[in-house]
């Protein structure tokens, strides 16, 4: 009698990946994230995001290469070096010693750069400012310093301490109650009176905190882009004002803040811009970007409404 017997073979499974979103596209770069969902049969030694200008890219292409643990969690490759006006697409991937996985595509345009590209905004009150191209975006150089919102409005002019530190309406003061302040660094606004959407001209608005990311991703990074940021040559800065250099053309003025308790700080050491975002665990925080005399980088941080900061801002 003859016998046979049958092994069962062992299935090998591939990794698998997900391509969530592209974020932060500017002339020249973009972010991309991906998640593993599963490694399959192995353990994965490498994951990241590849692209190209052709459908369906591969890791003979581009691609970035992100740290490894823990292997489930979101992970974002920064795409460098890309062209201005192009169609790229991107995928994340997985590879383990059983093969590479792909996940599905998604494809992004970068836009044209209009660095450089100088014109003008006047504001409800006549207030007239000088806008500069930087990337995509089109940004004021100078500190807001209207007192009307766009539809013609006052905005409520709030000098003493305790009525600001309750901060009971949307309102904007000079630092030190001083309006020769104005013309050069603006009018310091708290950020309900940011967040009624009529503070810009008309085709302006004040910069989400994703605009400003994108600014400072095109500047290469926030650990510079502060000093490419500042102004230079007028002495409005104290010291030695480091790591200046104002090559992006935006003029960061040093206007100072207003605390919450009305006092009044860092008057030509360092500016506090609003952006219209809140933040997400405290909504009633905003969030902000900052500059400071004694350093390069432009900071990021999150603070109460009651806060009074400079407004730049920036074409729809």
């Amino acid at each position: 009698m003859l016998f046979t017997s049958c092994k069962k073979e062992k299935v090998i499974l591939f990794p698998e990946v997900s391509t969530t979103e592209v974020e932060t596209i500017t002339p020249t770069s973009a972010s991309c994230s991906g998640i593993v969902i599963s490694q399959g049969s192995s353990e994965i030694i490498e994951k990241g995001i590849c692209w190209s200008n052709e459908p369906l890219p591969t890791i003979s292409n581009y691609k970035t290469i992100e740290r490894l643990f823990p292997s489930f969690d979101r992970f974002l490759g920064n795409l460098t070096g890309l062209n201005v006006n192009t169609i790229y697409f991107v995928r994340a991937y997985a590879r383990s010693e059983s093969g590479t996985a792909y996940g599905n595509e998604l494809s992004f345009t970068t836009p044209f750069d209009h660095s450089g590209e100088k014109g003008t905004v006047i504001d409800i009150e006549g207030n007239i400012y000088q806008t500069i191209g930087i990337g995509d975006q089109y940004w004021t150089t100078e500190n807001l310093k209207t007192t009307k919102y766009n539809d013609g409005t006052d905005i409520l002019l709030v000098k003493d301490n305790m009525a600001w530190d309750f901060h009971i309406n949307p309102g904007y003061c000079w630092y030190n109650n001083d309006s020769t302040y104005k013309n050069i660094y603006g009018a310091l606004y708290n950020w309900d009176a940011v967040n009624t959407i009529k503070l810009c001209p008309q085709g302006w608005h004040v910069p989400s905190d994703a605009e400003w990311t994108v600014l400072e991703t095109y500047l290469g990074g926030r650990s510079v882009a502060g000093g490419k940021m500042k102004e230079t040559g007028n002495n409005h800065w104290k010291g030695l004002n480091r790591g200046a250099t104002n090559e992006s053309g935006f003029t960061g003025l040093p206007g100072g803040f207003r605390g919450s308790n009305g006092s009044f700080v860092s008057i030509r050491e360092g500016s506090v811009f609003w952006s219209s975002t809140s933040t997400k665990t405290m909504p009633s925080a905003a969030i902000w970007r900052a500059q400071d005399y004694l350093a390069a980088e432009i900071t990021r941080g999150g603070n109460s409404p009651n806060w009074g900061a400079s407004v730049r801002c920036i074409k729809d």
